[in-house]
């Protein structure tokens, strides 16, 4: 019988709901995987996924709820149709096309013209043919065209991509359980496997001209998300908290801790608690250098008590160790030994030699030398069990090396770092703590730290805007290099595809956001293009996205986006202890300051002038702002607020003044505090200080006064100059005025929270004064959405 042909509104009318014993299974997917993808995938959908679920749900009745496009799809369709089939489950399949089947094989051929391995595997002929089959097999075909005169709109790609987060809301919204074939780390593309997932796991992001729940509200409650990691040898996770911790450890393993804390962090939010999850969380907390918030939140969980105790204690080692790192004199030597007296616990009751040569060492940084050789000679005695992988090899090379340091026998010691050169040259995050901590020990000791060399380091490289000309393929770092680049143009993304080629790790900084960007280059540059675009951002490590240009801003945007790569390269290498490089001037390591400094002149210059409605002119620029309030204004008495005034807000203009130069704006309203400057340094500075200030005056009041808790927040972005009509003197607003003050609000009491784009511009303008910490993707206040934060520090003070 031929499946019969509905439109969306029809056909979810005639759904029957889960309470009726009926099961709704959606599915999205990769359009291209490899033939070992494909079989892992198949095994772990009908040995795991397909018998799981229907134990669990125990349904009279399955629909299978599929686009149908070549790739997991069309793996979906046939493997749970004939899974279903012989457990004996009554069934019906739903074809939901976005387009005609004849285009949707155009769009996968455009997708995959540049894996011509897949295009030979799977013919055209052979894919439209199966599709074609598989169509017919259908129950219903679900026709997403909005009107019968969108036909002839087929041809814009724009209308396409529209047409296929059609889609991806659909599968979203209405399945009862989504079932998604995902290799870990996707950004999210316009109508991808990516962004239905995160469209399920918050529908309030899906926008409203695709939403389909005007048609159909299913219950909240009991809808299920399942990954299926296609990789061959990774197993399926098996329920939520397992999915979760997959796609984290995947995240850490390719070294992107941001995005590893914040797979975490969401699990949280989404009601996943788990010892792994707070420890993962911790761990890459720690690793993306964001010591502070991490031990908060490790003595907030108390994990000491946790059995497992050789990683959980270690991690309180670790963490009070950079926080050491960060201090000195007396402080850092309290803090070095009491993270050697953790560690040492965790010595005695495991007998690891990790713990065990973390506590030899802090112990003799923290001035206990006498139990610090002591303990180096225990451990050399822990490293006779053969490892039993590289990175087992690794460590137990390195502990040989330092624990032969604190021994004083350097020759062994450079005889085991050489072994260990070999080993883990990509995970530049673990070779640097290893290096930083045998330069720390070699000061200590008073010997040469020339053994340090022998553990190289990969570099942190910027790519410049323009390249220098006649690049040679040698200059390319190495695949081991982190490398951080602006992509504004189709020259950025050939430069980007050839990082991509050599697996070298390339952060990328937009110019607006994906799906935006793969619309306006659909629209000037064409499909072909487009489509190296979107492959290109499917395999990138991490993308930044620049905030509040407007369309006719694209060289002044352009030049931003460069400029925020650069101060995103010097921050990582900050953080990571490795050389800076400028890619193509590979000779100069000491740049740093000239071509920060050369970025900050040119942004520093205004942007385009235009004319309100009024006739009053208008200019852009890029400024710092800052925005400040008090936890626990509301709830002062009357006679509190006579004191408030003439303590804390006096105390603010105190600092204030001294800083006139560079401040355009100050205004403040009740406990709110409002500055906008020429720069960002002006901006930390200012927020460092009326920090310091609270800390100093509040101790000394009573009351509700001696409890208020400040929040500082800073950003750094373009604007509009223009006269402010009411007060007759220059302001400055525009979408990103509005932005940072939606970051004030989430900002923990007593800390300061900045953007990504300030901490960029904080690292071309003022390097050494300050440091910045990575605090987490945070929603921001109204529903504002979610954005990567950092904590800021003077460079020699702890805030």
């Amino acid at each position: 019988m031929s499946p019969r042909t509905l439109s969306l509104a029809q056909w979810l009318a005639e759904l029957p709901s889960r309470e009726q014993g009926h099961l709704l299974i959606g599915a999205t997917g990769h359009l291209s995987l490899s033939l070992d993808e494909h079989a892992a995938a198949r095994q772990r959908l009908t040995e795991d996924a397909l018998p799981g679920l229907m134990a669990r749900c125990q349904p009279t009745r399955v629909t299978l709820l599929t686009g149908l496009a070549p790739g997991a799809d069309l793996l979906f369709k046939r493997a749970a149709s004939d899974w279903l089939s012989k457990a004996g489950v009554p069934f019906e399949t739903v074809a939901a096309l976005p387009v005609p089947l004849d285009v949707l094989v155009e769009d996968w051929m455009r997708r995959l013209d540049d894996e011509p391995e897949v295009l030979a595997r799977d013919s055209i002929i052979n894919v439209r043919e199966a599709l074609q089959e598989q169509l017919e097999r259908c129950s219903v075909i679900v026709d997403l065209l909005p009107d019968p005169d969108a036909a002839r709109r087929l041809p814009d790609p724009t209308f396409r991509q529209q047409q296929y987060r059609r889609l991806a809301a659909c599968l979203a919204e209405q399945s009862d359980v989504l079932v998604a074939i995902q290799r870990p780390g996707h950004a999210p593309l316009p109508g991808g496997t990516t962004e239905v997932i995160e469209w399920r796991q918050h529908p309030s992001r899906i926008p409203l001209p695709w939403s389909t729940l005007r048609y159909r509200r299913p219950a909240d409650s009991g809808r299920a998300l399942l990954v299926i990691d296609p990789t061959p040898g990774e197993g399926l996770p098996e329920d939520p908290l397992t999915a979760a911790l997959a796609l984290c450890h995947r995240a850490f393993k390719a070294g992107n801790y941001l995005l590893c804390h914040d797979l975490a962090r969401q699990a949280q939010g989404e009601g996943l608690h788990d010892r792994q999850l707070d420890y993962i969380a911790l761990l890459s907390l720690a690793n993306a250098g964001s010591t502070q918030l991490a031990m908060r939140r490790y003595r907030e969980l108390a994990i000491v008590d946790e059995p497992d105790l050789e990683e959980w204690l270690a991690l309180g080692g670790r963490l009070y160790k950079d926080l050491a790192l960060a201090s000195r004199g007396d402080r850092a030597r309290e803090l070095f030994e009491r993270a050697g007296r953790v560690y040492q616990v965790a010595f005695d009751r495991t007998g690891g030699f990790f713990p065990g040569i973390n506590a030899a060492s802090m112990l003799m940084l923290g001035g206990c030398r006498e139990e610090a050789v002591a303990l180096a000679a225990k451990v050399l005695d822990c490293l006779r069990k053969p490892p039993d992988s590289e990175t087992s090899a690794y460590y137990q090379q390195v502990t040989e090396a330092e624990a032969s340091l604190l021994l004083g026998d350097m020759v062994r010691a450079q005889t085991a770092l050489t072994s260990a050169d070999a080993l883990l040259r990509g995970n530049v995050n673990v070779r640097s703590r290893t290096v930083t901590q045998l330069q720390l020990l070699c000061r200590h000791l008073g010997c040469s730290d020339s053994l340090t060399h022998l553990l190289s380091l990969a570099p942190v490289y910027y790519v410049p805007r323009p390249l220098p000309p006649n690049l040679s393929a040698d200059a390319f770092p190495s695949a081991a290099s982190v490398v951080y680049g602006g992509l504004s143009n189709p020259d950025d993304l050939a430069i980007a595809e050839q990082f991509l080629q050599r697996s070298i790790r390339i952060h990328l900084v937009l110019p607006t956001t994906r799906s935006q960007l793969i619309e306006r280059w659909q629209r000037n540059h064409g499909s072909d293009i487009s489509a190296r675009l979107i492959r290109c951002l499917e395999d990138v490590a991490e993308c930044s996205v620049a905030q509040g240009f407007l369309d006719d801003e694209t060289d002044w945007c352009a030049a931003y986006v460069s400029a925020t790569a650069c101060g995103l390269s010097r921050l990582a290498a900050q953080r990571l202890g490795c050389r800076w490089r400028v890619l193509g001037d590979d000779a100069n390591e000491d740049r740093g300051d000239a071509v920060g400094a050369a970025w900050v002149r040119q942004l520093d210059q205004p942007g385009q002038a235009s004319t309100a409605p009024d006739g009053t002119p208008v200019l852009r620029r890029f400024v710092g702002t800052l925005f400040a309030d008090f936890a626990g204004y509301s709830r002062l008495a009357e006679h509190e607020l006579t004191a408030f005034q003439s303590l804390m807000i006096k105390g603010i203009a105190d600092v204030l003044r001294p800083h006139a130069e560079h401040i355009l704006l100050q205004h403040t309203w009740g406990d709110a505090v409002h500055i906008v400057t020429d720069d960002a340094a002006t901006v930390a500075t200012v927020a460092a200080d009326i920090h310091a200030i609270v800390d100093r005056v509040r101790p000394t009041l009573g009351g509700m006064l001696g409890k208020l808790e400040l929040r500082l927040s800073a950003h750094y972005a373009p604007v509009h100059e223009g006269l402010d009509a009411v007060e007759g003197t220059t302001t400055y607003f525009g979408s990103q005025l509005s932005f940072a003050a939606r970051v004030e609000p989430v900002t923990p009491p007593g800390m300061i929270f900045v953007t990504e784009a300030f901490a960029a511009r904080l690292a071309l303008e003022a390097p050494e004064r300050f440091a910045t910490e990575y605090a987490g993707e945070i929603e921001l206040a109204k529903r504002y959405g979610k954005y990567r934060l950092y904590s800021l520090r003077r460079g020699d003070l702890l805030i």
